[in-house]
């Protein structure tokens, strides 16, 4: 039988007080991060981009004011299990890691709907270990207090479309003068194409043509949404047919040579979307 000295519980009794001290200490810290659930309901006000938008607002946009089409397409492109999964997809972590170690560079993130919204509302650009598991327990949290059409709503009205353009209402109205219902199947996965990296991607809008990168990718978008009956053949056929001469006749905005400049397929995915 081991006896421990008066000398040693006393040495053992303070480590476990600094550990049960720490612990303490990095969970206040952590309350101190997580937003309550007024804060979660209330004004999106963007720590990232230092956005802010109120659904009371005219620039906010309800999930019935937003077509179906581009809702199908974020969906199945972003975050394909998003109506079931409870704000975290392992499966695409898995893959996201995968194909990044493969690639040697970041190529694919892994964030899911919620994720983002996480980040993009209540997250610096920092990229540490404390960040993403403030980032894991505010999810948690906006699940919680969120329905999913609640929480696609929210991430419409702030997610990023291009350079300094945030939210579905002023990305329809920039991109093709229309009102967010109002968006077809092509210009719903145009947009949706955008959504990596808005600023590189929006690269054929500016040219007034679709670039080969941007027509393949539109093409397998397309594919994707009749392949789990999200459109049908008729929609589907049409929406084929539009991108041959998809964004031509436009007038065309003056072009960022530094946006001509950069090559889509090397692009890495944003801050606005990914890890």
């Amino acid at each position: 039988m081991v006896y421990l000295t008066k000398k040693t519980l006393l040495l053992l009794a303070k480590v476990i007080g600094a550990m049960a001290l720490v612990i303490g200490l990095v969970c206040l810290w952590l309350f101190s991060k997580i937003p309550t659930n007024q804060e979660i309901k209330g004004c999106l006000t963007t720590k990232m981009y230092h956005v802010k938008l109120c659904p009371s607002s005219g620039q906010y946009v309800r999930l019935s004011q937003i077509s179906n089409y581009l809702q199908k397409s974020v969906v199945l492109s972003e975050d394909s299990s998003f109506w079931t999964h409870q704000g975290f997809d392992l499966q695409e972590i898995q893959n996201s890691l995968k194909s990044n170690l493969e690639k040697g560079r970041f190529v694919r993130g892994g964030s899911t709907i919620t994720q983002q919204l996480a980040k993009n509302m209540f997250l610096s650009k920092e990229k540490t270990l404390g960040r993403k598991i403030v980032e894991a327990f505010i999810t948690i949290r906006i699940e919680k207090v969120l329905s999913k059409k609640e929480i696609l709503e929210r991430y419409l009205n702030v997610v990023q479309f291009g350079k300094e353009l945030f939210g579905v209402k002023q990305a329809a109205a920039f991109y093709f003068k229309k009102d967010p219902q109002d968006l077809d199947v092509v210009e719903s996965t145009f947009l949706t194409f955008l959504l990596p990296n808005p600023e590189v991607y929006s690269k054929s809008f500016y040219k007034q043509h679709l670039t080969a990168f941007a027509q393949e990718r539109l093409r397998q978008m397309i594919d994707r949404l009749y392949q789990y009956n999200r459109i049908s053949e008729e929609e589907y056929l049409t929406a084929k047919s539009e991108l041959e001469y998809f964004l031509t006749g436009k007038e065309p905005p003056v072009i960022d040579p530094a946006i001509d400049d950069l090559n889509e397929e090397e692009a890495e995915p944003s801050e606005s979307t990914f890890y």
